[in-house]
């Protein structure tokens, strides 16, 4: 039970870290070259080498995965995970609408109060 504890610390603590969370996000949909995700997550933000240090980190966390094509790697989300956490966090945050299960839940609830 304690290696389940700490590997789910990890997990949510490297998506509590904003950066990874934007290099986590820069990938979800499709696999992307570290200039690539360099590019999208800003600049001016942080360095190339900053970014590269983040996905060996979560490499190593087996959070990614990564492709050689050449010289490059091709960094894409880990098939060790289910990012479908990280995918309705996107939805509910993302959007004004509610999960119905969860309305449904409280308003059973609420009338319960009552």
């Amino acid at each position: 039970m304690a290696e389940i504890d700490r590997r789910i610390t990890q997990f949510f603590s490297a998506l509590a870290d904003e950066t990874r969370l934007k290099i986590l996000l820069s990938i979800l949909d499709k696999p992307k070259t570290v200039n690539d995700i360099y590019s999208e997550v800003g600049r001016e933000n942080m360095t190339l080498s900053a970014i590269s240090h983040q996905l060996r980190q979560m490499n190593d966390m087996g959070m990614v995965a990564y492709e050689k094509k050449g010289r490059e790697r091709h960094f894409r989300l880990s098939d060790n995970f289910c990012w479908c956490i990280l995918r309705s966090a996107m939805s509910h945050f993302g959007s004004k609408a509610k999960c119905e299960e969860c309305s449904k839940k409280l308003r059973i609830k609420n009338s319960k109060i009552r």
